[in-house]
């Protein structure tokens, strides 16, 4: 059901079957929210970012590694316009300092800022207002997946790549050129202020910021708005894979991922589209722990899970540099914290965990309305609970009785069976669905 073709999808995969083909596996976990009878329930990917006795969200949330990451490459595109300046400089002669020169390497280091600044924050911020969670609702086993048009727009969205590389090629192109005829105009070489660049160029960074909710007003008006979809638990997919990354002429890695997606009622062996979550693992027992963690909160509860601990924001940070300090200290190996502090200043580390404590507290919300799916998301009375069907919970007790025996999930092939249940068809209806924006709650 994951992997599909152009012109013929692919014989639906039900739990426990696995597939192996160009050089990776697949393993499908469910339809038929079954325990794989992994050793923990673990949030291995820390995509758990909210969750209550009822509902939990899941998606992929900020991260301070990114920003680090980001942090590094500054300081890189800094260090290497010092060491630009300096060569030429020395190379004309020194003292008295040339304003060209001058002019040249400010906006240098004016591109380097800006390219780091549309990508990891820009970008990056555009991208997480645009990626709503995927809310489960246990006492109801309904599951809301946030799904896109069936067909493409003829505008570019948002958080399209292509549209932040060529937008911002053409701010960085005009934002040197600005401060090279501003630092010539002010120092009376140029009579005239340039103001035709200066416009391009400031037009430019807005539009990365109004293009968003322009993009969303042609939307409304073409009736082109994404919808929130209400998937039984029971028939959401889960899937892990063993894939080959793929390069020119060759293989350069193998990676391990998680997937939990929407099926296509009206299309077996499609996924809805744009709907679900894809993250990296460590490995299968990865896939397995986050499902399990998924699959217990859904069957068991909140209390059936440990949330992963936090590993970002700036009380987190501190402690963390508390820790490395003082084992340095206790070991008397102040060359292993410089080498620490050096690193940690490089990365801008501190303003990275710092960014991301505001990330995950102001930009992840405004990926959702304030008040979507508020009745939906509510506490009902346990008598009102949805109850596992017939074949979940007899399948279950087949699996329980099988990893007593010593078997495992992956080995078994198709659940269903091995054991001889008989799982009813599922209807090929349209699930429930209203518009994602609209104030809209399902009954």
């Amino acid at each position: 059901m994951f992997k599909t073709t152009p012109k013929k999808a692919l014989p639906p995969m039900r739990a426990g079957e696995r597939e192996s083909r160009a050089g990776g596996e697949q393993y499908c976990l469910s339809p038929l929210p079954l325990p794989v009878n992994s050793e923990y329930a673990v949030d291995v990917a820390h995509i758990n970012v909210r969750h209550d006795e009822a509902t939990m969200d899941i998606r992929q949330g900020a991260s301070p590694d990114s920003m680090m990451t980001a942090g590094h490459m500054l300081s890189v595109g800094v260090v290497a316009m010092m060491a630009f300046f300096l060569i030429v400089w020395i190379g004309i002669g020194g003292f008295p300092l040339d304003p060209q020169l001058a002019a040249a390497w400010g906006g240098g280091l004016y591109i380097v800022f800006l390219f780091v600044f549309m990508l990891s924050i820009v970008w990056m911020n555009t991208l997480l207002r645009r990626m709503p969670p995927i809310r489960l609702n246990r006492q109801r086993r309904e599951v809301a997946f946030v799904v896109d048009p069936a067909s493409r727009f003829w505008l570019p969205a948002p958080q399209n790549l292509w549209v932040v590389s060529i937008v911002g090629a053409i701010a960085m192109g005009s934002g040197l050129v600005v401060v090279i005829d501003l630092a010539e105009w002010l120092r009376g070489a140029e009579d005239l202020f340039p103001l035709t660049v200066f416009v391009i160029h400031t037009s430019a960074m807005i539009f990365l910021f109004v293009y968003p909710p322009i993009y969303d007003l042609i939307c409304r008006l073409c009736k082109r708005e994404r919808r929130t979809v209400l998937v039984p638990w029971e028939e959401v997919v889960a899937v892990c894979g063993f894939n080959p990354s793929l390069g020119p002429g060759a293989i350069t890695g193998f990676g391990w991922n998680f997937a939990l997606l929407p099926p296509d009622p009206e299309r077996p062996g499609y996924t809805l589209p744009g709907a679900g979550i894809i993250v990296s693992v460590g490995g299968l027992p990865g896939a397995l722990s986050q499902w399990e963690y998924i699959r217990r909160f859904m069957e068991e509860g909140a209390e059936a899970i440990t949330p992963a601990a936090r590993e970002w924001g700036v009380e987190w940070y501190d402690a963390y540099v508390a820790r490395e300090k003082a084992e340095c200290e206790r070991t008397n190996d102040m060359a292993r914290w410089r080498r620490f502090r050096r690193k940690r200043i490089w990365e801008h580390a501190r303003f990275a965990h710092w960014y991301t404590e505001y990330r995950m507290k102001h930009i992840l919300p405004k990926a959702v309305p304030s008040d979507w799916l508020a009745e939906w998301s509510k506490p009902i009375p346990e008598s009102q609970w949805a109850k596992p069907s017939q074949a979940v919970s007899e399948l279950g007790e087949h699996l329980r009785a099988a990893y007593q025996r010593g078997e495992k999930f992956i080995e078994m092939g198709d659940i269903e069976k091995r054991f001889g249940v008989v799982v009813p068809a599922v209807s090929e209806k349209s699930y429930l669905s209203f518009p994602f924006r609209a104030n809209v709650q399902p009954a």
